[in-house]
């Protein structure tokens, strides 16, 4: 059994918090220690977690931000108190099965490579009740990671020491977080071990996400992110053939997408990107059909012809 941290930054997650809290508590292996570390909550939440600190002293802690500064720096509140060889991250409106720190462990011990990262699938329910599973495969782990497909927050585990070593979290961001911490583990060199088992689950909120309140930001931030992460593999001689591809391939998508919020600033990330690192090949987003249309006639009148489409799959 490997010691586990479970860190669970909260902000107004009253309808939530008591899920996710249980969730840990019915663990069929109990975490070291579980830090709640809320980012000054203007609901019930903080009255909620107390009522569970008073049934359970010696298992909770929490901890109150000054004032509201954000997740990162919640999440990094946590990490720098925290004790455990491994830190189970749990975004307040997630929660997780019951046997999810117990598998985890076992397969970490029995696996012998002690992972710096071990990738977690999950179930995901949207807003309209639709359910997604993400399953992440075993693969290269920086063409994982350029595809979004390296796991999810309370999906994972994280060895703390690695967590220490990169100064966790990156203060301020407001997307990609979890994705920009990964990058800066795998340029310090993270191990890493992937599992298909599903093992906890992660519910989308209306409120307090920047993927609904400013989805053009989310997606500027998520090219930027590809972007860096491109030119460190090329600057350090490590951009085989298939993370070039993929780079190309993740990269022009999510221009696509931008350009339905923000269709000035795609044409240009196209013209300084796209232009200069490769032709993009067929995905799920973009099918023959667009890129036929887009070796044409280029990619603004691509676009717009999927726009004027009354049927999309024709394009995408």
């Amino acid at each position: 059994m490997i010691n586990i941290s479970v860190i669970i930054p909260s902000y107004n997650v009253e309808a939530y918090i008591e899920d996710g809290l249980c969730s840990v508590l019915e663990q069929t292996q109990a975490p070291l220690e579980i830090i709640c570390v809320d980012d000054c909550s203007t609901d019930n939440t903080v009255n909620i977690i107390r009522k569970f600190q008073a049934e359970y002293p010696n298992r909770i802690h929490l901890i109150i931000n000054e004032k509201n500064m954000g997740a990162t720096y919640t999440r990094n509140r946590g990490l720098a108190v925290s004790r455990g060889e491994y830190v189970q991250f749990l975004d307040a409106d997630d929660v997780l099965l019951q046997n999810k720190l117990e598998y985890q462990s076992q397969k970490i011990i029995e696996g012998n490579n002690n992972p710096d990262i071990f990738v977690g699938s999950c179930k995901k329910i949207l807003l309209d009740k639709s359910v997604r599973y993400l399953i992440f495969e075993e693969r290269d782990p920086w063409c994982a990671l350029i595809d979004s497909k390296l796991g999810v927050t309370s999906a994972n585990l994280f060895k703390r020491e690695k967590l220490i070593e990169i100064k966790g979290w990156a203060d301020g961001l407001q997307s990609s977080q979890e994705y920009e911490l990964m990058f800066r583990l795998l340029q310090n060199n993270a191990r890493i071990q992937f599992d298909q088992t599903i093992l906890n689950i992660n519910r989308e909120r209306a409120f307090g996400s920047i993927t609904k309140t400013n989805p053009g930001e989310m997606w500027k931030r998520y090219i930027a992110l590809r972007i860096k992460i491109y030119l460190y593999l090329l600057d350090k001689n490590s951009l085989t053939l298939e993370r070039k591809q993929t780079s190309v391939n993740i990269i022009f998508d999510a221009i696509r997408f931008l350009y339905e919020y923000d269709p000035k600033t795609a044409i240009e990330f196209h013209q300084k990107y796209i232009v200069r690192i490769g032709k993009p090949s067929v995905t799920l987003s973009s099918s023959g059909r667009y890129l036929t249309l887009y070796k044409l006639f280029g990619f603004k009148c691509a676009q717009v012809l999927a726009r004027l489409s009354k049927k999309e799959l024709l394009f995408n």
